[in-house]
């Protein structure tokens, strides 16, 4: 990696997926969970299993595909992790559905409903997601509205987001979670080579480790042109959904899904990545 070259950070969705989503990684992985959420003792999480482990090859020709990583802890619970840098209109459906997918799909045939366990969503965003909140953490369960009982051990969502930080508090002043937040958006400030991290990070467990393989990760050159495919891919997305605005939404949603056909995209993946519904797909009457 040259002086010049962009050094991509964790907002960065496939950087994200390669260190996180990793079995040899799973010790960050552990350290993530525990830190976003702020688990301490004995309800910290020991031991995980990686449902969907990255592997470069899987998105050699696919630079569009949702990038989640679904883990299960040893008793039990579920939890799928999303960084999500741009904005989706309908990015809260997609990730409320895909989670009670993953609730669901732990019942296998013949099963009894005692052996569900809770499913956890962490959605980390790179823009402000909740701009009427100064909340960096926006936790989501199950509740009634007049009598605050909770439904706790279903599915519970958590939407992190990273810009509610403020980037002029002092190190030395945050939380374990508020300085997961901070790497987590900050990671290419300690990824250059000369770059020296402070020892409030270097000494909180996992941290160092990810900024290593951040800088192994922007010094790899195939990771690179993967991480600039999905950075520009991205961008394409963003501003064909844009089109949809600026030429009226039929004629916008045409464009798109025309576009993204001739991608090599089919009709279930542009609804899956888009939040098309099938009726405006037909609709369309793309041939």
């Amino acid at each position: 990696m040259s002086d010049n070259q962009k050094i991509f950070d964790l907002t960065n969705d496939f950087l994200f997926k390669a260190v996180f989503g990793q079995e040899s990684n799973k010790k960050l992985t552990i350290c993530l969970l525990n830190a976003l959420l702020k688990l301490e003792e004995q309800k910290q999480i020991k031991e995980i299993e990686i449902l969907n482990p990255f592997n470069i090859q899987n998105y050699k020709d696919d630079k569009l595909s949702v990038l989640d990583t679904k883990v299960k802890d040893a008793v039990g619970n579920s939890y799928n992790i999303e960084m999500q840098v741009r904005n989706e209109d309908y990015f809260i459906k997609r990730f409320s559905y895909n989670l009670t997918k993953l609730y669901s799909n732990q019942l296998h045939k013949k099963a009894s409903y005692s052996n569900l366990s809770p499913a956890i969503g962490i959605a980390i965003f790179g823009y402000d997601l909740f701009p009427q909140s100064k909340r960096i953490d926006e936790q989501f369960k199950f509740k009634n509205q007049e009598n605050n009982i909770i439904l706790d051990n279903i599915i519970i969502m958590h939407f992190i987001g990273l810009t509610k930080l403020s980037q002029d508090k002092p190190i030395k002043e945050m939380t374990r979670f508020e300085k997961w937040v901070y790497l987590l958006y900050n990671s290419n400030k300690y990824a250059s080579k000369d770059s020296i991290i402070p020892s409030e990070i270097e000494s909180e467990a996992g941290m160092a480790e990810v900024v290593d393989c951040v800088k192994k990760s922007n010094s790899d050159k195939e990771m690179r042109a993967r991480m600039e495919d999905r950075e520009n891919s991205l961008i394409y997305l963003s501003l064909m959904r844009g089109s949809a605005y600026e030429k009226g939404k039929k004629e916008g949603i045409k464009e798109i899904i025309k576009n993204m056909l001739l991608k090599g995209k089919n009709k279930k993946e542009i609804m899956d990545l888009t939040g098309i519904s099938e009726k405006d797909f037909d609709e369309a009457n793309i041939n």
